[in-house]
């Protein structure tokens, strides 16, 4: 071999050792973005049970609305030791998920934020005691009232009720999303510190950042509800009074906007009516 070709030969290895490193590296950091987060969403959410809880006594359109309460005097009391949407989001995810079961006995029952907040730190049955602790609902609600008390306007905040897909675990949820440069953000509070019913033990969990979800799509795949204290979508009963962007969604398998609201169409068609 001349010592052209030796030189040739050279370059050709090293430019395919500098291009595995490269696609391994892509592969890694490709990997590392797709995966299901260490502290995934806890599931908890039966829609059979949601639908039981209604209350034919509700102040609001939507009973669930009912239990969004920016202006509690707990709700008030903790968004004056915070300022804007990341802090109220840092406080939320610290506090403790406790099953229905092990706080309230119970499959499934919900709490009003003043009740999540001032009294469940002194329930015997709180394993995590004196913290706040509760289902993912009572966090979901506790945190769009307290963006709403510092002061996110009601068509940019909202509560989801769904169901999501964690690694092929499917379950009911309830999540938040505040809508930010066009589109809908989720924001998870129950990634945080939880109490394990297996394991019975309290697991000490940081939960994820506030933008995690503008970097990785939120696991959903269906939409029953939206609400805050003004506005709300019910998917399951065909009625609306949100603004036209309520309508839109993002879920885990990469359908569009699109698609999304063609769906949205069919099962809410005044909605989008020129009227």
């Amino acid at each position: 071999m001349t010592a052209t070709e030796t030189r040739t030969t050279v370059i050709l290895l090293t430019s395919l050792v500098v291009i595995s490193v490269a696609a391994g590296t892509f592969l890694t950091i490709y990997l590392i973005e797709m995966v299901v987060p260490d502290n995934p969403p806890r599931l908890d959410v039966q829609l059979s049970k949601l639908l039981e809880i209604w209350n034919p006594n509700s102040t609001h359109e939507l009973p669930y609305q009912d239990y969004i309460t920016p202006a509690n005097p707990a709700i008030r009391q903790l968004s004056e030791q915070v300022d804007g949407k990341v802090e109220a989001y840092q406080i939320a995810v610290n506090w403790v998920w406790v099953s229905d079961t092990t706080l309230n006995q119970v499959t499934e029952k919900w709490l009003m934020p003043h009740t999540f907040l001032v009294d469940t730190p002194h329930y015997p049955t709180n394993p995590a005691t004196p913290r706040a602790a509760s289902d993912c609902e009572e966090q979901a609600n506790a945190l769009v009232s307290l963006l709403r008390a510092e002061g996110v306007e009601a068509g940019n905040v909202r509560v989801v009720l769904g169901t999501v897909n964690l690694g092929g675990a499917e379950g009911g949820h309830a999540w938040v999303e505040v809508y930010e440069d066009n589109q809908w953000l989720a924001l998870e509070a129950t990634t945080g510190p939880f109490y394990d019913d297996d394991s019975l033990k309290l697991i000490e969990k940081n939960g994820l950042p506030y933008n995690y979800y503008k970097r990785h799509d939120y696991p959903s795949v269906e939409i029953w509800f939206c609400y805050n204290d003004i506005y709300y979508v019910d998917v399951i009963h065909s009625k609306q009074n949100a603004p036209s962007h309520w309508l839109t969604t993002q879920v885990a398998d990469n359908f569009s906007i699109e698609i999304i609201e063609q769906a949205w169409k069919l099962l809410i068609p005044s909605a989008f009516s020129d009227s």
